[in-house]
């Protein structure tokens, strides 16, 4: 037998859910003025002081024999009402664009489960269907959780506000809820947590009373993959299981992108916390974030895709494609074999003698070096007074250019992990295509790819509209909040965890994207995997524990992407912390392993 909970709401309202509870309620919802309606699943309906034209229009619908899904009341203009039926709907008075968000869901077939409208009127609204969600001017963080929740196997149906400017997400085998009162979440507790029901319509009057009903029994005997991600994060040493939250606040990691590959498609993609510590700005799904040196990988995407159309060789020195000579440090000035030496591969191997992590300084020595030091980029702050270097002066090192100059300082075909080596890279790259660099991989690697919320920018791009801030190792934002990075094809790629996701699972499948776009050639992506062009391997390639990964960090910006081949499988965790104090790498190592115990991955 359903169950149900009323509280503060008109008694006749009280007593059509207790005496047509058996018959499942499908609908329930109150007018800004007192009124209600209720209506069954075989078609029995009550209202009372609702507009004379809806309830004509609800006796008419469930004459036709519709079943009736969802009806609501927007707060203003007064006499506002729409009936969602599974024929067709009617609506009057709602927002112009919600309006026509119903009727694009009707014509693609997807099934509306809920139109509801938050307090603040004018054109605030969500439509969800089993397919998709739309919403327009509604609390940020809850539609950070529509974006998470209305995806994976188990999708949120419903969203309820409250009058007060609470909400409720739910439908599927959990709820997420905020600012209600308190009284009716710990019912939705008792009821989802405890009992073990699926929540199916909770309704609220204008004065703060509430109806929750439950139709049917979870019939799901473990949690839905996304939500243990979620809510078993991590199991500390007293065998006490952590949210995600929880360990965001631990490390101090303002906002989140996570995605996961299965079957070699985006399987979902979420989003976690604030653009900016202490904003109210919520992270999405689609929020760009600095990729960081995640985006040496897409260069190198970029790179064998020039030879596989035969531009340039990769056995080919790289100083034979590009106007920019190749200089030698002082000190081996006499060594004029090894410019000849640095070929193409090498370089996107981290091998070509390029000055790197471990090869630099001192800057005068070409031995003796001070470990670990160099390899990167520090970036300019977007403040005023800070001025940019050309690609010339970065190469050069020369003012205002704030990193050393590129040259060779040790005899090619020795690993140094060198980001200079991959600005002398997109410096080639623009001389072989006589294009700008961002805009070549935007339009023959990002775009291809399916990641359309990805571009390479020294700034935050204009074409994607939402950026997150980047922050110090003590989660305040850094000043300019991102940045700048003219070394693009180094640490310049802005882009988000489910667009990692699309490159992940196009290296996986042999170079053809989600979309199925045959991004590089079936020989070129696994040569560029088998040579570890701009991507690091582990295991023997026949395992199925063979997997590809690359790390990034900016300042203020931390990332990880990995994926496994023969499993079809992967994930990608973007944050915007600084991984100074290792906070950033410690979080996103716990997601990592979350993802791998919940998907049984190696």
């Amino acid at each position: 037998m359903p169950v149900y909970c009323n509280s503060n709401i008109p008694d006749a309202a009280h007593q059509f859910i207790v005496s047509n509870l058996g018959a499942g309620i499908a609908a329930i919802a109150f007018t800004p003025t007192g009124g209600w309606v209720g209506v069954t699943a075989n078609g029995i309906y009550q209202a009372s002081g609702i507009p004379q034209d809806c309830y004509n229009t609800l006796v008419q619908c469930i004459g036709q024999g519709w079943k009736i899904k969802c009806i609501a009341f927007p707060p203003q203009p007064a006499g506002a009402w729409v009936i969602i039926g599974d024929v067709s709907y009617y609506a009057h008075n709602i927002p112009n664009d919600c309006y026509a968000m119903i009727g694009q869901y009707y014509n693609n077939k997807w099934p509306v489960t809920c139109v509801a409208f938050p307090p603040s009127g004018s054109d605030s609204w969500a439509v969800i269907g089993n397919n998709a969600f739309n919403a327009s001017n509604i609390d940020d963080e809850c539609f950070q959780f529509l974006c998470n929740y209305t995806q994976g196997p188990r999708r949120a149906l419903q969203v309820t506000f409250t009058p007060g400017g609470g909400w409720i997400v739910y439908g599927g085998d959990t709820f997420y809820a905020r600012n209600i009162d308190n009284g009716c979440y710990n019912q939705l507790v008792t009821f989802s947590n405890n009992q073990h029901w699926l929540l199916g319509h909770i309704a609220f009057t204008p004065g703060g009373g509430y109806s929750i009903v439950c139709n049917q029994q979870n019939p799901y005997a473990s949690s839905d993959p996304i939500r243990t991600f979620e809510t078993d994060f991590y199991q500390d040493s007293a065998g006490k299981w952590h949210t995600v939250w929880d360990r965001m606040a631990s490390y101090g990691v303002p906002g989140a992108s996570v995605g996961l590959v299965q079957g070699n498609s985006v399987a979902w993609t979420t989003a976690y916390g604030r653009l900016q510590a202490g904003g109210s700005q919520y992270v999405y799904p689609d929020t760009a974030f600095q990729a960081a040196s995640v985006s040496k990988p897409h260069c190198a995407a970029g790179i064998v895709l020039l030879a596989q159309k035969g531009s340039i060789g990769l056995g080919d020195p790289i100083g034979n494609h590009t106007t920019w000579t190749v200089p030698l440090r002082s000190c081996v000035q006499s060594q004029t074999s090894w410019p000849g030496l640095a070929t193409i591969q090498l370089v996107l191997q981290h091998s070509g003698g390029f000055i790197g992590r471990g090869n630099t300084y001192p800057l005068d020595k070409c031995s003796n070096f001070t470990a670990g030091q160099g390899g990167g980029f520090g970036g300019y702050p977007d403040v005023p007074g800070v001025q940019l270097p050309t690609l010339s002066q970065v190469l050069a090192g020369s003012s205002p250019a704030n990193s050393p100059k590129i040259e060779i300082t040790t005899q090619p075909g020795t690993f140094y992990y060198s980001g200079m080596g991959f600005v002398v890279l997109m410096r080639m790259l623009q001389d072989v295509t006589g294009a700008d660099f961002a805009t070549w991989m935007g339009q023959h690697i990002l775009g291809p790819c399916g990641m359309g919320k990805s571009a390479y920018g020294i700034t935050l791009p204009a074409s994607l509209s939402r950026g997150a801030a980047g922050h110090d190792t003590n989660s305040h934002p850094i000043p300019g909040l991102r940045n700048r990075y003219p070394e693009l094809s180094a640490a310049g790629l802005y882009t988000n965890a489910g667009d990692l996701c699309c490159f992940v699972a196009m290296l996986n499948n042999a170079g053809k994207a989600p979309n199925g776009t045959q991004v590089l050639s079936s020989t070129t992506a696994k040569n560029m995997l088998a040579q570890q062009l701009g991507i690091f391997t582990a295991n023997p390639a026949t395992q199925t524990n063979y997997l590809f990964n690359h790390n990034g960090s900016n300042y203020g910006f931390s990332s990880f992407m990995q994926g496994y081949p023969n499993l079809g499988a992967g994930f990608a965790i973007l944050v915007n912390l600084d991984d100074g104090a290792s906070k950033a790498s410690g979080f996103y190592n716990e997601a990592v392993a979350a993802l791998k115990r919940i998907y049984s991955l190696p």
